[in-house]
């Protein structure tokens, strides 16, 4: 991390460490042991959490065959891994929701374009047969655009917006002109300061590199190569079904070729643009929301 990002981050005051709850769930998203007493006892004292637990367990995303109504039937139904990456997901909510001048975006649409990528992200690997990484790629998707909670600051303190209506890579260009680093850089460096596992970090950095052969995807291993995937693909198409989170969506032949770049069928493509308004509309319906 370069020292400028040290320091911006030092000098944000309000992103500099995450809710103690956030912490301590964050510290048990690599933790393959972790143990069931020990996720309830970090769930069970945050009754907000809780509660919009319950509310995301018992939606039609999950599917259980029965409603449950405590954080233990929960984590009985769907697992300590699951019950992390989702309780994890559910307390960065607020830190999202928030507008972004520097981007043009009103309340709720960073958060928006950052759940949509989290629901497009899990649904891809599990259309590719891995749907032991889904929790993951829900996460990764959801926190993959950090970098522009970090980035708006200094364009506000520098009187600055970026162009409105620009594609991504505009947009990237646009910030390392004003800025010297993009909200990619930026958001591996926040969270590598929230001390996020590092394959996370390697995700959020990567999230906008178009294809498979570029330098920074080689020596990923296996799963983090389908999780990066997955959320630069997630990416792409949120901003395509109206969620962009700053970015204008690309046209319909762009959108096919690159995520033909990122090694997925038309199929794929097809059926996640067709259910993704949808299912982003039954997750905010789940906790209360709407668009």
């Amino acid at each position: 991390m370069s020292k400028t990002l040290q320091d911006l981050i030092a000098g944000t005051s309000e992103l500099r460490s995450l809710p103690s709850t956030t912490m301590r769930l964050m510290s048990l998203l690599d933790d393959a042991t972790v143990a069931a007493d020990e996720v309830l006892d970090v769930i069970e004292k945050d009754p907000s959490l809780t509660a919009n637990l319950l509310k995301l367990s018992n939606s039609a995303y999950y599917g259980l065959r029965r409603q449950v109504g405590s954080a233990r039937e929960a984590l009985v139904m769907l697992g300590n891994k699951t019950i992390v990456n989702l309780a994890f997901a559910t307390s960065m909510g607020d830190i999202l929701r928030g507008p972004l001048a520097g981007y043009h975006l009103e309340r709720n649409e960073l958060w928006f374009h950052a759940l949509g990528t989290a629901i497009g992200a899990s649904k891809l690997v599990s259309l590719e047969g891995e749907a032991g990484l889904r929790e993951r790629a829900f996460t990764a998707g959801l926190v993959h655009d950090i970098g522009k909670l970090m980035l708006n600051r200094s364009l506000k303190e520098n009187l600055v917006q970026l162009p409105p209506q620009a594609d991504s890579q505009t947009l990237l260009a646009a910030e390392t002109d004003i800025l010297g680093f993009d909200h990619a850089e930026a958001g591996a460096a926040l969270g590598a300061a929230w001390n996020f596992p590092s394959s996370l970090v390697q995700l959020i950095g990567a999230h906008h590199v178009p294809s498979p052969g570029d330098e920074i995807w080689q020596g990923m291993d296996e799963e983090v190569h389908t999780l990066l995937r997955a959320v630069a693909g997630a990416n792409v198409v949120t901003a395509y079904c109206g969620f962009g989170g700053g970015c204008v969506p690309m046209h319909e032949p762009e959108l096919i070729e690159t995520m033909a770049g990122l090694e997925f069928e038309s199929e794929d493509v097809e059926s996640l643009v067709a259910s993704l308004p949808n299912d982003l509309d039954a997750m905010l319906s789940v906790i209360g929301e709407s668009r």
